[in-house]
């Protein structure tokens, strides 16, 4: 570890008791991440090689069920859900606008909602951090890293233009991780 983020080789797979962080990095430090995962990899690649705002709206497929980018647009707000999931890590990037992203370990959550058919754990609880997301940042979370985006950064309302990679990991959490 260095400076607060990975920067060793680990196997991306999600072990009992791991104590492993999300990443928060300007999307050209992405390669430092390479050799995580293969399925990582394929979107840091894909990230470092291609303008995302020319993605269409929605579901861009990038490696079958592997890798897919969604692209959306949204307005920020004062209270909007906090998730985790099953088998995706979903790697954010702000392409225009500011939100902040507030993040929690899963373990240190409620479970409110389980939809295992949509890869979705709904969550309340306190947050251990708040990531403010600007064009360029970017924002990995994990199986185990609950997240919170959409959330108002600094006084008003803000439209922001997003791109989420979800990265399909080689295991994912179990029911009370």
């Amino acid at each position: 570890m260095h400076n607060g983020r990975r920067t060793a080789h680990l196997p991306f797979v999600y072990t009992e008791g791991m104590n492993r962080e999300l990443i928060y990095c300007r999307k050209e430090a992405l390669s430092r991440y390479l050799g995580l995962s293969e399925n990582l990899d394929i979107a840091i690649h894909y990230l470092l090689t291609h303008d995302l705002s020319e993605l269409k709206p929605g579901k861009n497929i990038i490696q079958g069920d592997a890798v897919f980018i969604n692209r959306f647009e949204y307005d920020t707000e004062t209270d909007p859900i906090t998730e985790a999931h099953l088998r995706y890590t979903d790697i954010h990037a702000v392409l225009s606008g500011e939100e902040t992203v507030a993040t929690a370990d899963i373990r240190m959550m409620t479970e409110t909602e389980r939809r295992e058919d949509e890869d979705y754990i709904g969550l309340t609880g306190p947050f251990q951090c708040m990531h403010t997301m600007r064009a360029g940042d970017v924002l990995i979370a994990f199986p185990e890293d609950a997240h919170s985006p959409k959330r108002i950064s600094g006084t008003g309302t803000c439209h922001v233009q997003k791109a989420v990679v979800k990265v399909l990991c080689d295991t994912g959490i179990t029911k009370g991780a």
